[in-house]
């Protein structure tokens, strides 16, 4: 019956705190999601106030997007189908009448975030230097869009939240009604659980309990009224009939004691209080041991009784020694004998024990009765003065024994080896150590207080021989008391340690700087900066810290040798070195990257003319094999504590102001910002989604047009790649190219461009005219896999029915410059085969001229950089010319890239520039609006146009 009504009060007990838990959850969930609404809303807020910033040109610079967007849509997700948010977990909404706001919000945040992304690619696309943007829409305009996409969304979310609110409190009424009616039954079950329970189990329990105690207390004739048939009865009868047995054994053992106590008293006393082991044998066992003997032994005298044989306290190997000591003391008259051997305790330690032994006459038997001493201190101790004898003697380290004060009283020979000196030169005097000599005086105060305190110093110390030569020593001095407490004498133990200091410090150089430049290393790089930080926050002056990656090192590895590229790193590390002076710290992190660590950069001043000088000093020619070369060098600047928190975002940030200045092309450089922050959260976000964007079909191709100068007729267009992002809209190549080789897709990207292109080639040559080509970019990278890359461009080709010429490849004057030789032997098969070559982003100077020797191109392009400027430049005009002239004289023909007046297209086409792409001629099309241009061109042609 008690198990029934506890079962039932357990099922009650889960009920309630399940009850408990479904409405506790219910609410936290609520709670959950209008702290979601109210975050969203002030998000929405937050992103509409900063894009308002972004179109206003005075603010533009200030303004900064966080992840605010991201945040939104997360949050809305898991509204409507659960998921975290700022680390809580969000249930999706169930309620049908709060899930039918949910498409309006969604649409209005949409809206919302299109408008956003409208003004943030307007910011980028204009830099805030005018009021109306690519799009063509003012920014006060603009701003009242956004304010009225945010408007819309707020009210949206409001109108949820009062929905959701109200389903809150309706809920919250009924879970305290049902409250109530659970508090009820829990009263009701409780008070029957406890009547059934004091009737049947605590009275009994009672009575035993008082039982018991009365046992305890010596009352052993107690016994228990119980009647009844259930457990408690059995436990009675047991209790009743245990006491008298108890009772019964009682008055035996109280008969025993009483005739043991009269024969054992007088032994008993003299073996407990005796300083030695005593025992007594009676053939091969103990019959008595006591206390002192078995803590000799380390057993307990009861286990030596009734488990040890006399002999299995002795080693092994002494037993039959024992053995005959016991029979030479039967024989004499006294039957005494003494003997000392190896004892064995229980843990296996071996001791040395002293035994007198006697045997007696126990009624018929004879029995052995001994004394043991545990004499394993004096034999150490004696065997310990011989060691420190001939220890002292014949010890590799020099001894020195002095009094309390310090004056010699002893040394030992290694003591006149070490410092020359022999014991009739020194006894007498004071122990070097131990006077003011080399050190300061807070060196040797610290010395003697811890002598005089601890008794004890340990510590190096330089000295000198007695020749004159300088050498390091470790010196221990320890103190030996006397039993007074007073100081008998000192004992100084002296190693000379001078090889193994030369060798510390010739390991701690090797492992903190590199081999090659003896500049140091990325190890101590990391200390020294972590060290200066530190300096900084306890509130030292600021610091600066310079990234230096060199351009066109690889080239020189891969045209000269390593070796040569060895010396040129040897030669920037010492031009470093000198720039930097004794302010800077100046460490190669490995390759050819090197930084440069300035301590009081306070002035922004100081910094700048440290850059020039480095980049001065670093880009002048070295002669190298008889050769002059020159290399230059992108740099990065960030500022502590002005541009990071603490060291890993400086080294972060500087990272990222190199990267930008590499972008911009060779010797350049860069001040970290907020905006190479953002930039590489939006480039993170790129990569994440890089390797899904080829299977979603977010890649597509635009052609621009080609067309010739003195005639207007189109004969090629260049083929351009696009990734529409589905939150970041439009990218262009430049902004995630560098990403698809970073993770080594740009193979797999590669030849997705180069088959749609012949797909496209094939079918416009053959309807327009067959001497119509596409230009490709490549990336020397999908030309590095070997004969295989070009076997399989050749088969596309084939496959789709295009002759190899109706294929340009199109590379950068920098990118065909860094080609490995594998590389351009694949690049010369395919031009044999018949493909076109053409060198994009062409530039004035005698190494971009040597490039068309190793790869003789079809065309040079020139980049918009050169031709941007020569309406009103007239050198910009000669260097044009120049360039044309010079390329028409190695047979190449010239494409001008960037037309964008016919101002430029004149001066070109009189300069002799044979082609032109850009926006004066025509805007990138898709593939149906450059049919269209083919169309347009064949009528022309038909018509003798």
């Amino acid at each position: 019956m008690a198990g029934v009504f506890f079962a039932l009060l357990l099922v009650l007990v889960i009920g309630n705190g399940f009850a408990a838990y479904i409405l506790q959850s219910y609410h936290a969930n609520a709670v959950a999601k209008l702290d979601t609404l109210d975050r969203m809303r002030v998000l929405g807020l937050q992103t509409a106030l900063q894009s308002v910033r972004l179109t206003d040109a005075n603010h533009a610079l200030d303004a900064y997007l966080g992840g605010g967007v991201d945040v939104f849509s997360q949050s809305l997700a898991a509204l409507e189908h659960g998921g975290a948010v700022a680390g809580r977990e969000i249930a999706p909404l169930e309620d049908p009448r709060l899930r039918a706001y949910l498409p309006k919000i969604q649409r209005d945040w949409e809206s919302f975030r299109s408008r956003v992304q409208s003004v943030v690619l307007d910011s980028y696309s204009v830099k805030g230097l005018s009021d109306v943007g690519h799009t063509g829409v003012s920014s006060s305009v603009l701003r009242q869009w956004v304010i009225d996409d945010a408007e819309a969304l707020t009210q949206s979310l409001q109108a949820l939240s009062h929905e959701l609110l109200e389903v809150v409190q309706r809920r919250k009424a009924l879970a305290l009604g049902l409250g109530a009616g659970l508090l009820a039954i829990d009263l009701l079950v409780l008070l029957v659980a406890f009547v059934l329970v004091r009737r049947r189990l605590i009275s009994p329990l009672r009575k035993l309990h008082l039982s018991c105690r009365d046992w305890m207390r010596g009352h052993f004739a107690t016994r228990i009224d119980y009647k009844g048939t259930d457990e408690l009865s059995d436990l009675v009868q047991a209790f009743n009939s245990g006491a008298q047995r108890i009772q019964d054994l009682l008055e035996t053992t109280r008969k025993d004691r009483i005739g043991r106590e009269r024969s054992d008293t007088i032994f008993r006393g003299l073996a407990v209080n005796s300083m030695v082991g005593i025992y007594l044998a009676e053939g091969e066992r103990f019959s008595f041991v006591s206390a002192k003997m078995a803590e000799i032994f380390g057993y307990t005298p009861q286990e030596m009784i009734d488990t040890l044989p006399v002999m299995g306290v002795i080693v092994p190997r002494e037993r039959y020694l024992v053995a005959e000591s016991i029979k030479a003391s039967l024989k004499r008259k006294d039957g005494t004998v003494r003997y000392e051997r190896h004892g064995r305790r229980k843990d296996g330690t071996v001791i040395d024990v002293e035994v007198f032994s006697s045997s007696l006459q126990v009624g018929e038997a004879t029995a052995i009765i001994g004394i043991v001493q545990d004499i394993t201190e004096r034999k150490n101790a004696e065997a310990s003065a011989q060691l420190a004898g001939i220890a002292y003697e014949n010890s590799g380290e020099a001894i020195a024994v002095t009094d309390a004060a310090g004056v010699i009283m002893d040394v030992n020979p290694a003591y006149a080896r070490i410092t020359g000196r022999w014991a009739d030169e020194v006894v007498g005097e004071m122990l070097p150590l131990l006077k003011p000599g080399r050190h300061n005086r807070d060196f040797y105060d610290a010395m003697w207080h811890a002598i005089n305190t601890t008794g004890r110093w340990e510590g190096e110390y330089w000295s000198r021989r007695k020749s004159g030569e300088d050498y390091a020593e470790r010196v221990v001095v320890d103190t030996a008391w006397n039993h007074d407490g007073s100081v008998n004498c000192r004992v100084a133990m002296v190693s000379d340690i001078t090889e193994k200091k030369h060798a510390e410090k010739q390991v701690w150089w090797q492992a903190h700087h590199d081999p090659l430049t003896a500049l140091p290393n990325r190890q101590y790089f990391n200390d020294r900066l972590e060290r200066s930080v530190e300096r900084v926050a306890r509130g030292g002056p600021p610091l600066a810290l310079m990234f230096l990656d060199l351009d066109g090192f690889k080239a020189i590895n891969d045209s000269m040798g390593h070796a040569v590229g060895d010396q040129v790193l040897t030669e920037v590390a010492g031009r470093l070195r000198a720039c930097a002076g004794e302010a800077g710290f100046v460490a190669r992190l490995g390759g050819d990257e090197f930084v440069v660590l300035l301590g009081g950069a306070g002035d922004q001043a100081q910094v700048e003319g440290l850059r020039r000088d480095i980049m001065r000093s670093v880009t002048a020619p070295y002669l190298m094999a008889g050769e002059s070369l020159r290399v230059s060098a992108s740099i990065g600047i960030a500022l502590y504590p002005k541009d990071a928190e603490d060291k890993d975002s400086l080294l972060r940030h500087v990272d990222l102001a190199m990267y930008a200045a590499k972008a911009e092309g060779p010797n350049h450089h860069r001040y970290f910002d907020k905006d190479m922050r953002t930039r590489a959260r939006m480039l993170r976000d790129l990569v994440q989604g890089l390797p899904g964007a080829l299977a979603d079909e977010q890649f597509f191709l635009v052609y621009q047009p080609i067309y010739d100068m003195g005639t207007g007729r189109l004969s090629e267009a260049e083929a351009l790649l696009r990734w529409n992002h589905p939150e970041l809209g439009i990218i262009r190549p430049m902004d995630f190219l560098p990403m698809v080789e970073d993770r080594q897709l740009i193979g797999t990207i590669g030849d997705w461009v180069l088959d749609r292109v012949a797909t496209q080639a094939s079918d416009w040559r053959a309807r327009y005219g067959g001497e119509f080509r596409v230009a490709v970019n490549v990336s020397p990278a999908q030309l590095e896999g070997g004969e295989g890359n070009r076997l399989e461009w050749l088969e596309c080709l084939r496959r789709h029915g295009l002759a190899a010429d109706g294929i340009v490849l199109e590379f950068s004057e920098r990118a065909l410059a860094g080609m490995g030789v594998g590389a351009l032997a694949n690049l010369r098969s395919l031009r044999e085969a018949g493909m076109g070559i053409g060198l994009d982003a062409f530039g004035i100077g005698s190494a971009s001229m040597s490039t068309i020797g190793r790869m003789p191109a079809d065309y040079i392009k020139l980049d918009h950089a050169t031709t941007a400027h020569i309406v009103e430049d007239v050198q910009a005009l000669h260097v044009c010319e120049a360039i044309i002239l010079l390329a028409h004289k190695l047979g190449v023909q010239v494409i001008a890239e960037g037309v964008t007046s016919e101002a430029q297209h004149e001066l070109l086409l009189r300069a002799g520039c044979d082609a032109g792409q850009g926006y004066w001629y025509d805007e990138p099309l898709e593939p149906a609006g450059l049919e269209r241009r083919l169309a347009e061109r064949r009528g022309r042609v038909a018509r003798g146009v």
